[in-house]
């Protein structure tokens, strides 16, 4: 499996890339994008000014769109992260409770942007001395994939 991973990751770097469809549907945009009445542009977090998500407020958990963010976390995090192991990105266990669900959509939509601008990602990027690849994940696909890692923390 080791082995698969570090092929998976040779081909990023030589050039051949990986592309990620985004296949689903928007179906769950628009409760990704919550306005809130209290915030201004100068109110927002770094995270938010970052990337294509500015507000995002979890709901009662959703089994359901869990388990597409678990086929899409399989599909297309797991040569660089597990949920309980480092692998060569961090392990993914917990992620919310040391991150905001903001911070982490930006990081899956964005992680260049998020790489160059914030203090985190740039930590991590130290820390693992590999950046974080895009993979043009799409908003939807992205919140399945919050939903996951928030069921797995």
């Amino acid at each position: 499996m080791q082995i698969v991973r570090l092929y998976a990751i040779l081909l990023i770097f030589v050039g051949f890339g990986i592309s990620a469809c985004g296949g689903e549907s928007s179906e769950n945009a628009e409760s990704t994008k919550v306005e809130s009445e209290e915030a201004t542009e100068t109110e927002l977090s770094l995270e938010a000014q970052i990337g294509p998500i500015t507000q995002l407020e979890l709901a009662a958990y959703d089994a359901v769109l869990a388990a597409k963010g678990e086929a899409a976390f399989t599909a297309k995090c797991t040569a660089c992260h597990a949920v309980d192991t480092k692998v060569i990105g961090p392990a993914l266990a917990g992620v919310l409770d040391r991150r905001s669900p903001v911070y982490v959509m930006n990081m899956i939509m964005n992680p260049t942007g998020m790489l160059e601008s914030h203090p985190e990602a740039q930590a991590l990027l130290a820390e693992y001395a590999i950046p974080m690849v895009a993979l043009g994940i799409e908003e939807s696909e992205a919140r399945a994939i919050v939903e996951f890692l928030r069921g797995e923390g």
